[in-house]
């Protein structure tokens, strides 16, 4: 698994029908809202199990990282996919993770297939009931674990259930394309994104820019949101979703930030600022964790000094303490000795006396 930032790349996937997975594939309609979960139509298919239930979120504990779930149902199976905003997978990668719901592990080895942030498995329908009384779902893999909320699952399963069962009484329209919808570049959908996000910090936040500068942007996106015209109402339906856009410079590192990314966005085409943004993000990326690595480093040799110290501090105040002991023991045992030697001699002058005068006529 290889990791690479990339602004809401779990939206990117589901507006390009990333992963090749049935609960993922193609254009969709919405039948209902409930609980936070989206049940939608999946469009030109047919048969019994033609929709799907998906949720998504922030989870404020990891830097507001995007999460995703999307369930459908097949013959005796259920298509689970699930996405993590810091996942990068290669094209059908395959991996091992173990699946659990709350602390109940139910798949031990399931295998799953990535792709961008997403991975897909296939598990039997037993696993429903679960699914309904749960709270999370977690993966382990061999170097870490990932969790995914699931609340309001029993509601939006019931909306899956409605929504199949609508579906098995509609009547396709006889002019229904059968022919697929051309796939977006998704690279090209991630630059009108950024550009996105661009327009809207150059419009809202205090940062510098220029008249030039601001048209220049707004030429770009003008180009790719002619291009995504076909999906434009849907990202503009995610940016709503994601909240509050952008988060405007906090300091002057964040305003250095963005201005080399401005000025790429208006240089380069959509496909080159986008692979140099990467490698810009992943450079941060770097940058921060060996800085945090160096901080860790650090505060680490400052506990390890201070323990030492410590005990040193210790072991003299034990080490003093023990001779101070031994003065006063062998100061004791020399006051003990002379009153022993002063008893000793004033019996012995006492008894020469004694002997001295009775031995006088």
């Amino acid at each position: 698994m290889r990791k690479r930032p990339v602004i809401t790349a779990i939206t990117l996937a589901l507006l390009a029908g990333a992963a090749g997975s049935p609960a993922w594939s193609g254009e969709r309609k919405l039948f209902e809202n409930v609980r936070g979960w989206e049940v939608e139509r999946n469009i030109g298919q047919t048969g019994r199990y033609t929709c799907q239930i998906s949720y998504s979120y922030r989870d404020k504990d990891d830097d507001n990282a995007e999460n995703a779930i999307v369930l459908s149902l097949d013959e005796g199976k259920v298509n689970l996919v699930l996405g993590y905003a810091n996942w990068v997978w290669d094209k059908d990668e395959t991996v091992q993770a173990s699946f659990s719901i709350d602390k109940q592990v139910l798949y031990p080895k399931q295998g799953w297939t990535g792709e961008a942030k997403l991975l897909w498995s296939q598990l039997p329908d037993t696993v429903i009931p679960k699914l309904i009384k749960g709270k999370q779902i977690v993966l382990k893999f061999n170097d870490g674990a990932a969790d995914f909320s699931i609340p309001g699952f029993a509601d939006a399963y019931e909306g899956l259930k409605r929504c199949n069962a609508a579906a098995t009484q509609d009547t396709p329209a006889p002019q229904a394309s059968s022919v697929p919808a051309e796939k977006p570049n998704e690279i090209r959908l991630q630059a009108y994104f950024m550009g996105l996000i661009l327009q809207k910090t150059a419009a809202s936040c205090a940062v510098s820019t220029t008249a030039p500068q601001r048209a220049a942007i707004d030429a770009k996106v003008k180009v790719l949101r002619t291009e995504f015209a076909a999906i434009d109402s849907a990202v503009q339906e995610e940016i709503n979703k994601a909240g509050k856009l952008p988060d405007c410079p906090k300091d002057a590192a964040e305003t250095a930030t963005f201005d080399t990314e401005m000025k790429a966005y208006i240089d380069q085409g959509p496909e080159a600022f986008v692979a140099s943004a990467e490698k810009r993000s992943a450079e941060r990326e770097a940058v921060k964790k060996a800085e945090a690595e160096a901080k860790a480093k650090s505060e680490a040799e400052a506990k390890m000094r201070a323990e030492i110290e410590t005990k040193m501090r210790a072991e003299a105040e034990a080490k003093s303490k023990a001779e101070a002991e031994a003065k006063a023991r062998a100061e004791m045992e020399t006051r003990i000795r002379a009153e022993v030697e002063a008893k000793l001699k004033a019996e012995a002058e006492a008894k020469a006396t004694k002997v001295e005068a009775e031995a006088k006529p």
